[in-house]
């Protein structure tokens, strides 16, 4: 028994080391980045169909689906559906994360509006970001081990009720950023998410 928490304490530890080892890199990366302007953004930013993906990952539509098709039918649908929320969770989390590097590029702004917008810009991110990938990891363990457990579905309760207000909260925090360009612009950010 000693021997077996020895090992999950070493186990706990080494997970912690690496995990700092990994923000340490990822905060060298992000600094070696170059600063991104919110003009050139707009074209890499991934459209997301926040409708489409409450429905995929809507668990009452599963019951129905189960009840309306043989076997066979309803496991295609479901590796349909999955694909499709997985798709739209990715662009979440790469819309978010340019985002974010528009963010950081705009935090020591002269301006301190700017600078508390590019704040809130950030941390929207981050929601968006760890809701995308709490899905994700859900959706690759419901793949893998094959099953409709209870737990996952938990999640698919999380991440429907969380992680779309989050990316609504995204959205509107970019918008909010955008106050000072021109109308065209604001809109074509907001189609373009």
């Amino acid at each position: 028994m000693a021997n077996y928490s020895f090992a999950v304490w070493i186990a706990l530890s080494l997970g912690l080391v690496l995990l700092f080892f990994y923000a340490a890199w990822i905060n060298l990366r992000r600094q070696r980045m170059p600063q991104v302007d919110l003009d050139e953004i707009v074209p890499f930013l991934l459209p997301v169909n926040v409708e489409a993906l409450a429905e995929a990952l809507d668990s009452s539509q599963e019951g129905y689906l189960r009840h309306s098709h043989s076997r066979a039918e309803f496991q295609k649908l479901q590796r349909k559906r999955s694909k499709l929320a997985a798709e739209y969770l990715r662009r979440m989390s790469h819309n978010a994360a340019l985002l974010q590097r528009v963010g950081y590029g705009q935090l020591r702004s002269s301006n301190p509006v700017v600078a508390a917008q590019a704040q809130e810009l950030i941390d929207a991110g981050v929601h968006v970001r760890l809701y995308a990938f709490l899905g994700l990891a859900a959706l690759f363990v419901r793949r893998v081990s094959g099953l409709g457990s209870a737990k996952i579905s938990e999640v698919q309760k999380m991440m429907s009720s969380s992680l779309i207000p989050a990316y609504q909260s995204l959205r509107s925090k970019a918008t909010e950023f955008t106050t000072l360009r021109d109308s065209n612009f604001r809109e074509a950010l907001a189609r373009s998410l």
